[in-house]
């Protein structure tokens, strides 16, 4: 060292290290297991192609949902990750409808989760209710009529996920059934990995709640080069103002009042039957107490209902559309 250093440096390096006294004791903390096996993570930014799909599916959900509330909700992707099958097993065992679908050509099945709070919400609007009125569904399984009702909305719902997929593949998305029992919604066995996202969605007057949507990871494989490549086109197209502008005129034209009219029913008769008429006099119709009748939007027949009260007020209970 004193052919590197003078005498006078060497002096001062001692003083330096004399003056800062004993080092310091090492803090140690609690030993923190890495498993290097676990391909559990988020999926945020991994996989731009997978957040463009999801960013449209809540865009397409946004509109099924505000057709059958007559509200436009707020509907978000609220987390989006690759989780073992098996830690599903205890949200999928909570009250909610669980809907496999098929992904062709994609291989296996999907799953999509719809919670009983939303179900009890359509049902109540479904049959005249309001949407801010809605009594929560008891702890049963689901009747009939509720199942038939989720059948609807996942087809719907279904419709826009294909529409979703579309920048990345043609991915049709068909409904297989609408199960009630975790045993029969599995899609994946325990371990293997999923791509489990929730999408939370808000509707004026409910408590929040939330959609869960479930695709095996290894389905995935035909099209994760598109998925890692193909970048949110759609997302920057969003921000420009050509689509904002389409957003506002969608929104307003959702609040655009139209007339709906119900035909309850017709009848045929000659002239001189029509001169006979009188004050008291009982013309028959063509449709029963119970309907169907024919319910107009705007001088258009759009759907078949049945007659009835709600209230004081008289009503009429959509049954199918035209």
């Amino acid at each position: 060292m004193r052919e590197i250093l003078t005498p006078d440096e060497i002096a001062a390096l001692t003083a330096a290290f004399a003056a800062d006294g004993p080092a310091a004791p090492r803090v140690t903390g609690a030993v923190r297991t890495v498993d290097l096996a676990n391909q559990e993570r988020s999926l945020e930014g991994r996989l731009p192609g997978l957040d463009l799909v999801l960013g449209r599916f809540a865009r397409g959900l946004r509109s099924v949902l505000a057709t059958c509330f007559g509200d436009v909700p707020s509907v978000m992707t609220a987390s989006a990750g690759l989780v073992r099958f098996a830690r599903l097993a205890p949200r999928l065992a909570e009250p909610a409808g669980l809907v496999r679908f098929r992904m062709a050509p994609l291989r296996g099945q999907g799953l999509l989760t719809i919670p009983s709070s939303l179900v009890a919400a359509l049902l109540q609007v479904s049959c005249g209710g309001a949407a801010r009125q809605v009594a929560a569904l008891p702890a049963r399984e689901f009747s009939p009529v509720e199942i038939k009702l989720m059948e609807r909305l996942a087809s719907r719902v279904l419709g826009e996920l294909r529409a979703a997929w579309e920048p990345i593949a043609g991915v049709e998305c068909s409904l297989v059934a609408v199960e009630t029992t975790p045993l029969f919604a599995a899609v994946a066995a325990p371990e293997e990995l999923v791509v489990h996202a929730e999408l939370a969605v808000v509707v004026a007057g409910l408590a929040p709640s939330t959609l869960t949507l479930v695709v095996p990871n290894a389905s995935l494989d035909a099209i994760r080069t598109r998925l890692e490549t193909v970048r949110a086109a759609d997302q920057s197209r969003a921000a420009s103002p050509d689509a904002q502008w389409d957003a506002a005129m969608h929104a307003r034209l959702l609040e655009v009042p139209v007339d709906v009219t119900v035909e309850l029913g017709a009848a045929r008769m000659t002239l001189s039957r029509l001169l006979e008429l009188a004050v008291g006099d009982v013309v028959p119709l063509d449709v029963g107490r119970d309907g169907p009748v024919v319910v107009r939007v705007a001088g258009e027949p759009h759907f078949h209902g049945a007659p009835g009260i709600q209230g004081t007020n008289n009503a009429v209970r959509i049954t199918q559309p035209l």
